[in-house]
């Protein structure tokens, strides 16, 4: 049979009444013994002090005893006894409870057990050597309700209160609980109501609802960043999976269409060959894109592991601006290169290239007809600096956050037809893995300015 288990709340509460109770009982039992302790030595200090008193009203000249009819034989509690030979009580009178006789010790106050009560006994011998036998006795009551009546009421009231403390102490606790996991409780309909609905936009938002900014509180908002996230992930998860799908769709459907051509309406051997580099055209660019996508999904998943050598990275920057040549005379455009000779760094050299090419060749893309693409290369203290600079069409303030977006064309319109947005996201990536960073400075009509930071000493 499965053991029932206190919830949270009922565990707290419990430990919390009974820490309090044995606090406040440790508390007031301190104090009560001490407060005892004090009182029985001040009974102890009177006790002596009556008895040294009472001495003076008594007079012992050989074997005449006089005692001063003014003497005094009980004074707030105490009760003073003049004894001679044989325990025989010359003045004064016992308590009641006192049923032995106790014998006699000089000059000590001892505490007597008689009859279950206690009493503090005090004896002082009385006379010379040649005198008869004479003591002065001195008795009081020795327990706490003798002793100090109000101690006494004080424990049996906090005796009988003791229950309605325990009983307030857990109403009160349980409230204390209660409010304080209410959160928790806020939390956990918010994770349920997800689960059933798959509803990542719902929050849980403690922060309208007027609770203190304690640890739960700090929970709860980071619970709401971890949704924030989840929601963005799964939103760029399916607009991934549209574009995808879309710019699959294309060349597929080109390449049926074309083979459906191919087969029924070709002629000659020339409309058939025409239609068969149409087919391999989309094929390529095809094969381009999954293997753009499975990279960024092996990025993603943490699985490319980087071949760092120490590379001349200034002769990789020239063969990367050479290779765009071509594409750059196409529309007129100068490649500018500041390149520092002679730069030793360790970098993937695959990768290093990759981003060089998607750079240059995105600045081609978007910039202006005889316009110039420039491209520095230098060492700048403990780090890299690489910048493509161009002049072309700029890219709009409200547009530059979402360039690094994956199917993201700024413009359209000014892209080719192998182009599928992953561009900048590779590099992105790239300058990511080399635990690099990377901006861009851009003004619509007048260019734009990429800039890449790789730190020197990289822990990869």
């Amino acid at each position: 049979m499965k053991q029932k288990r206190f919830s949270i709340k009922t565990r707290v509460t419990i430990w919390y009444v009974f820490f309090l109770v044995l606090l406040v009982s440790i508390v007031f039992f301190s104090l009560l013994y001490m407060s005892n302790r004090l009182i029985q030595n001040n009974i102890k200090s009177d006790l002596v002090t009556v008895v040294e008193n009472s001495l003076r009203d008594v007079l012992v000249e050989g074997e005449k005893l006089e005692i001063d009819d003014d003497m005094v034989n009980y004074w707030d509690g105490i009760y003073v006894l003049i004894y001679q030979e044989n325990n025989f009580i010359v003045t004064g009178e016992l308590p009641e409870g006192i049923a032995h006789e106790i014998p006699f010790v000089a000059d000590q106050v001892r505490r007597i057990e008689d009859s279950e009560k206690s009493f503090y006994v005090y004896d002082h011998p009385i006379g010379t050597a040649d005198s008869n036998d004479v003591w002065i006795r001195g008795i009081t009551k020795a327990g706490m309700a003798a002793a100090d009546p109000g101690a006494a009421f004080m424990l049996k009231l906090f005796l009988i209160c003791l229950p309605l403390l325990i009983l307030l102490a857990a109403a009160g606790g349980y409230s204390i609980t209660k409010r304080a996991f209410r959160p928790v409780s806020q939390i956990t309909e918010t994770a349920r109501d997800i689960a059933d609905r798959t509803d990542l936009s719902q929050r849980i938002g403690l922060g309208s609802d007027g609770y203190s900014k304690d640890e739960i509180y700090h929970l709860a908002s980071i619970f709401d960043k971890m949704l924030d996230r989840l929601e963005s992930s799964f939103e760029a998860e399916k607009q991934f999976s549209n574009d995808a799908s879309h710019e699959l769709r294309t060349p597929l459907s080109v390449i049926m269409a074309q083979c459906e051509y191919a087969l029924k309406k070709t002629d000659t051997l020339e409309e058939a060959q025409a239609a068969l580099e149409v087919i391999l055209g989309q094929s390529k660019k095809m094969s381009a894109l999954i293997s753009q996508l499975l990279t960024l999904a092996r990025a993603d998943q943490g699985t490319i592991k980087l071949q760092l050598e120490e590379l001349c990275v200034s002769d990789l920057a020239s063969m990367a601006a050479l290779e765009q040549e071509d594409a750059a005379a196409q529309r007129k455009i100068q490649i500018q290169q500041e390149i520092e000779p002679d730069i030793l760094w360790r970098v993937d050299e695959t990768l290093f290239l990759r981003l060089w090419i998607n750079l240059i060749s995105n600045s081609i893309k978007y910039g202006k007809e005889g316009g110039f693409v420039r491209i520095v290369l230098k060492q700048a203290d403990d780090f890299l600096l690489g910048q493509v600079i161009d002049d072309g069409i700029g890219i709009s303030p409200e547009e530059l956050p979402k360039i690094w977006d994956r199917f993201y064309q700024a413009n359209p319109s000014r892209s080719d037809e192998n182009s599928a947005g992953l561009g900048l996201s590779m590099v992105k990536w790239i300058v990511s893995a080399h635990n690099g960073t990377i901006s861009v400075n851009s003004v619509l009509n007048e260019g734009s300015e990429f800039t890449f930071r790789l730190p020197v000493d990289m822990d990869l």
